[in-house]
């Protein structure tokens, strides 16, 4: 598994969570904020972005296995 699968599943995932927090979400405020960071997420998840980020150095999110 590559650094930018593994960016990529971890970006989607907090996408989602923040979607989910969103609809779950009673303030305008919040639910805007939640979108907005969604919307951040999913960004980062776009290819050319994963491989700018690959490239540049510094640690990287690796699976957690049980």
């Amino acid at each position: 598994m590559t650094n930018a699968s593994v960016d990529f599943d971890y970006y989607q995932r907090r996408a989602e969570a923040q979607l989910e927090l969103a609809q779950k979400s009673l303030e305008p405020a919040a639910v805007a904020a939640h979108v907005a960071i969604a919307e951040r997420y999913l960004e980062i998840c776009e290819p050319a972005r994963l491989a700018e980020i690959a490239e540049q150095p510094g640690p990287r999110l690796a699976p957690v296995t049980a």
